[in-house]
């Protein structure tokens, strides 16, 4: 048969083991009544349903006609925008807004504003640095992007941020290709619920720095999908834009949204990419750039979504009730990883520190771990020397047993 695709898209074939794995977990759950389905990266109610927040219910079918089915404008809308700026960096905003020149691209979903990031700020075949723990379909984005993806080691010895590795690695690849993409999913990283602390983030807006002032441009994508979902209280969950102002002025940095994460708007595709830089000629770039990669790509996005966004935002009423609930998601997600931590204790079972987020991760030396917890009714994610764990769409009762059958199998 003759070569239908473009050579580009000879490697393409889309093998991501969480859908499958998630999949086979729903399908042995119907024929068992013992599975515990640890793979859905979404947050779940006790009793099993999606934890849907009533206000986004109420404003989503509030809508009328023309915020329901009209185009969105690929900008977005003023109550969108900044909206999600000021939810983003919080307590922070009025400084970063001074100190910074903004835009913000609504985009489809944090996955959305990633690869559009990819795809703009790298040369084909560079290489973005990342930590060697990461979300694997950012390989796909990176690859979709005909670039590739080039890893630090996240630990320590102490299972600190590996700041040291970081720098080596990061000043490496600038010298070796002449530009630094970094990219840091923070705080509550997917999958191992690592929080950096301010001087983690000091030390890495100094090594961009460092790169550019070696005239190599520096670019910073940090995901921050779980922003909202720290053990900690969301008042210091912002803290870490403070590091954010000693960045050099022809610095990038893009700053992902996800409303899937923190809206439960998962099949909305809703999100956003915030530039930022001290430099107007960078953001007008950012922007450029970020206009026809959103028109090229999916032409808007979601308009119902966004304007569910936009007045929640921009209302009082709603936003409150918004954050009374939310404190009722954190919390439920709190309780769960508290009780996976205080199992994992007493069976003396090693984990990867946790600081938040949906999922815990727990290091293996057994190579048939995957295959042994199924035989024991349990699904995860196997990852390099780890599994994943989705404490988000867990119930309280599953957890001793879990963490029973994982120590029994690790």
């Amino acid at each position: 048969m003759k070569r239908i695709v473009g050579k580009h898209a000879e490697y393409k074939k889309l093998e991501s083991n969480i859908l499958q794995i998630s999949q086979e977990a729903k399908a042995a759950k119907k024929k068992y009544g013992d599975v515990i389905d640890a793979t859905v990266g979404m947050l779940h109610k006790e009793e099993g349903n999606v934890f849907k927040y009533e206000v986004v219910d109420e404003v989503l079918h509030g809508l009328n006609d023309s915020e329901t089915y009209h185009y969105a404008p690929v900008r977005g809308t003023k109550d969108f925008t900044e909206g999600v700026f000021n939810w983003v960096f919080g307590e922070n905003a009025e400084g970063i807004r001074k100190s910074f020149k903004y835009s913000v691209i609504p985009t489809t979903g944090g996955s959305g504003a990633i690869s559009n990031s990819f795809y703009n700020f790298n040369d084909f075949n560079q290489k973005v640095l990342l930590p060697n723990y990461y979300w694997s379909p950012y390989q796909n984005f990176a690859l979709e992007a005909n670039i590739d993806l080039k890893t630090f080691s996240m630990y320590d010895d102490l299972y600190k941020f590996n700041i040291a590795d970081f720098k080596e690695k990061a000043i490496e690849l600038a010298k070796e290709q002449g530009r630094l993409c970094v990219l840091l999913n923070d705080p509550s990283n997917n999958p191992t619920g690592l929080c950096m602390t301010k001087d983690d983030w000091k030390e890495v807006i100094a090594t961009l720095n460092l790169v550019n002032r070696m005239d190599i441009p520096a670019i910073l994508i940090h995901d921050i999908a779980y922003i909202d979902y720290q053990m900690k209280d969301s008042k210091y969950s912002r803290e870490i834009f403070e590091a954010y102002l000693d960045l050099d002025d022809e610095v990038l940095a893009i700053v992902v949204f996800s409303g899937s994460k923190t809206f439960s708007l998962y099949g909305f595709r809703v999100g956003a990419q915030i530039g930022l830089s001290k430099s107007q000629e960078v953001i007008d770039h950012f922007l450029r750039v970020g206009d026809y990669s959103v028109r090229a790509r999916f032409s808007s996005v979601s308009q119902p979504g966004m304007n569910v966004i936009g007045k929640i935002f921009t209302n009082p009423v709603y936003k409150q009730r918004f954050l009374d609930e939310l404190h009722v998601g954190t919390s439920l997600l709190k309780a769960r990883a508290s009780l996976f931590l205080q199992e994992a204790e007493k069976l003396d079972l090693q984990i990867l520190p946790y600081c938040g987020g949906f999922f815990i991760s727990v290091p293996t030396k057994n190579k048939n771990i995957f295959k042994d917890l199924v035989e024991d009714h349990v699904y995860v994610i196997p990852m390099q020397d780890i599994i994943r764990i989705a404490i988000s769409s867990l119930c309280m009762d599953e957890i001793p047993e879990l963490v029973r059958k994982i120590k029994k199998h690790i």
